[in-house]
């Protein structure tokens, strides 16, 4: 997993942009003004307009802006499906995990290996 401050990850403030321009283009397509889409929101025009040029706002905000816009079924799209891998052996138990367990020091920086291969 890259670290959050990874060269390879895009800026924050360049995704941040690109779902406020995602979210205006959309708008616009609904030919809706900011302020109508703000009204049926709940939220302030200026609010709208904050979250479109990419200088943030609120999960709330956000959700409210998806659900005017009839969309909001997508919003938890935004995070993968945690389940486990149905390969995975801690799957079997059909329950969802609830904590976090590291694994112990010898299993995870050991490389596996049939045991028979000659010293």
């Amino acid at each position: 997993m890259p670290h959050y401050d990874s060269p390879d990850l895009r800026p924050l403030s360049v995704l941040l942009s690109d779902l406020g321009k995602q979210i205006e283009a959309y708008r616009i397509s609904r030919n809706l003004k900011q302020a109508e889409l703000a009204e049926m929101a709940g939220i302030s025009r200026s609010t709208l307009a904050r979250l479109e040029a990419g200088n943030g706002g609120t999960i709330d905000s956000l959700a409210r802006i998806m659900r005017a816009l009839e969309i909001e079924n997508r919003l938890l799209d935004v995070m993968p499906d945690a389940k486990l891998s149905p390969l995975d052996p801690r799957s079997d138990t059909g329950k969802a995990r609830q904590r976090v367990r590291k694994s112990s020091e010898g299993e995870a920086g050991e490389e596996w290996s049939w045991g028979d291969e000659a010293p």
